[in-house]
This record gives C-alpha cells, structure tokens and sequence, in this order.
C-alpha cells in the first residue's frame, strides 16, 4: 500500500499584505522589518510575524505595502 502525502495548501498572502496589520517593528540583522500587530490576534496585544500565511479576515492592502495605506 502506498501512502499519499497530503500536500498543504501554501497560502498566496502574508500577514505583511493585509491591510489590518500595523505598528510594523522588530529589524532583522539586514535591516527589514518583521514583527507586526493584528487587532484580529488576541485583541490586538501580541505581535506576529508578517510572513505568517493569510488568516480568515485578511483584506489585501492597495498596494501590498505598509506605505501607503487607504
């Protein structure tokens, strides 16, 4: 019997294009951003990190940049 791996959906967006994500903080050694906060993620409180995949109230941002917002 041959046993099918269960390839996982990736999900085509990040915390970093939807337009709820603010207070982007936290520089990586070369300088990028990847913290961010969701009012969605415990109210709000804790922070994520902006390559984790969409979640189910994901809105994409105009541009897909923390720039310009509206």
């Amino acid at each position: 019997m041959a046993r099918r791996r269960q390839q996982q959906e990736k999900a085509k967006y990040a915390c970093r294009h939807c337009k709820h994500s603010y207070d982007w903080h936290e520089k990586n050694w070369r300088g990028e951003l990847f913290m961010c906060r969701c009012p969605h993620y415990k109210e709000g409180k804790f922070s994520k990190f902006l390559d984790d995949p969409q979640c189910n109230v994901f809105e994409l941002r105009n541009n897909g940049t923390v720039g310009q917002m509206g």
